[in-house]
């Protein structure tokens, strides 16, 4: 929300610039009725020569409340300074390690680096057990549980 002096201001600036032909009276209802809602709408920062100057060169007479709401707001987003950039979140410390945890990461990497050397596996540990009923017994396994086992056609 900016300061309606500098607002007041910026506008009386901008009459002399672009009412030529306007009397004093209108001059000064355009200021007073123009000033505190422009205020509302922008920070000081907006009222400067060149935001004057940007809205002035755009106007052959003075403008309407909507047309230099248009104009300046036009102008603001295109110059507003960049907001200061937030600092980076703090990194949480973790503190030293106990040496439980040494100890267990040790054995863990220990016991990792030896199954990779290993050239020797036991097989029947990493293969998959089959786990296969043969079609009688398939059959059986139906008929105990009341179920209506699939049709298969009969062999030729």
């Amino acid at each position: 929300m900016a300061d309606q002096q500098v607002t007041r201001r910026w506008l009386i600036d901008l009459g002399k610039l672009t009412a030529a032909r306007s009397s004093h009276d209108e001059a000064a209802d355009f200021v007073a009725s123009s000033a505190p809602m422009l205020a509302l709408r922008f920070p000081n920062e907006a009222f400067n020569i060149r935001s004057l100057e940007a809205v002035a060169a755009e106007c052959k007479y003075i403008p309407t409340y909507g047309e230099l709401v248009a104009l300046l707001r036009a102008w603001w987003q295109a110059h507003r300074p960049a907001p200061p950039a937030l600092a980076p979140p703090p990194i949480r410390q973790r503190g030293e390690p106990t040496p439980d945890e040494i100890q267990h990461v040790t054995r863990v990497v220990e016991d990792t680096i030896a199954a990779l050397r290993s050239a020797v596996q036991p097989p029947e540990d990493h293969r998959p057990v089959a786990r296969c009923l043969s079609r009688e017994q398939l059959n059986r396994a139906y008929q105990r549980s009341g179920v209506q086992g699939p049709q298969t056609p009969a062999p030729p």
